[in-house]
């Protein structure tokens, strides 16, 4: 399977350790010349950045960081992004873990959204957290004849059809349709960590989710729907029916995500399941060559002059 089944670049994994501390987490590797902002303007193999993966990531770590392990972690990074042309680092913190903050005197971090989860730590807490309107949804979904079916990932297809159809309702970018490629290697590599719950409704799929999930957290990864069935509230019966599966098998916590954007809709929707379950969602950079970083930033203005150098992008030559 291709290292860039999804375009985001090498995966590596950094890891670190010494007396009072120990960390890891994933990145992904692109060279900046593959990117469109600098394609053709750009000789490859010269400079490169990393990112986490999509999704909610940056590092596990077991400990505390002590003054000499964030000097010591700070100074063997750089040295390894020195060595490798490594640019700038770009971190999507995860909400769940709150790993922002021991990374604080690290990467320069900053807040972008709240995020929501769902407490599943018992039925009661679930039902108890919903507000009265996404109560009366459920019941509706219900009443209607909506009902739940969980598949594993080898029963994909349907749920594919209906993303597919979300994504262009919605005229989402080309990097959001995920592939059937996509679905057979989550298959092949993550299938004791994936399920997906479909909404039936007249013995047909109209919704369906895909959640990842390990022993103690549940994350709500892509969904789809169809249109045509929208009034009957498909998403909020499946939604409160992973909170339950996850509370069945002894997972605490069923982290949503948030909106598009700060409080649109989608994150009012998600709202609806906690009241009380706002989480916030950090992201960080850190710049490991000064010089190579305002270059691209003078190269992104030569090739586009209303390009703006101090736009609020994390990473700005990549805006």
């Amino acid at each position: 399977m291709s290292l860039w089944l999804h375009g985001d670049g090498e995966p590596l994994l950094i890891y670190f350790e010494d007396k009072s501390v120990r960390l890891c987490y994933s990145l992904m590797l692109l060279d900046i010349a593959d990117s469109a902002q600098f394609r053709g303007t750009l000789e490859k193999g010269i400079y490169f950045d990393l990112e986490t993966p999509y999704g909610y990531g940056g590092p596990l770590v077991e400990g505390e960081f002590s003054d000499i392990s964030t000097r010591s972690f700070r100074d063997r990074l750089a040295e390894f992004c020195k060595e490798r042309n490594i640019v700038s680092q770009f971190i999507r913190f995860h909400p769940l873990l709150g790993n922002h903050i021991p990374f604080n005197s690290i990467s320069e971090n900053r807040y972008i959204k709240d995020t929501v989860y769902i407490d599943a730590s018992s039925e009661q807490a679930i039902i108890a957290n919903m507000d009265n309107k996404c109560r009366n949804m459920i019941r509706k979904a219900e009443k209607s004849g909506v009902y739940i079916v969980d598949a594993s990932i080898s029963e994909y297809k349907p749920f594919l059809n209906m993303y597919k159809e979300t994504m262009y309702r919605h005229s989402a970018d080309d990097y959001y349709t995920f592939s059937e490629e996509y679905f057979d290697y989550l298959k092949e590599h993550l299938a004791t960590n994936i399920i997906i719950l479909y909404a039936f409704f007249n013995n047909q799929p109209i919704s369906g989710a895909l959640f990842l999930f390990n022993e103690r957290f549940m994350h709500y990864h892509l969904a789809g729907s169809d249109q045509n069935y929208r009034n009957l509230a498909p998403s909020n019966l499946i939604l409160y029916e992973a909170s339950r599966w996850a509370c069945a098998r002894g997972i605490g916590k069923l982290h949503l995500g948030g909106g598009l954007s700060g409080g649109d809709s989608l994150f009012a929707f998600k709202k609806q399941f906690n009241k009380y379950g706002r989480l916030p969602f950090y992201v960080g950079r850190t710049v490991f060559n000064k010089a190579g970083y305002d270059y691209l930033l003078k190269l992104r203005k030569r090739s586009d002059p209303v390009f703006d150098i101090h736009n609020p992008f994390m990473i700005q030559y990549r805006r």
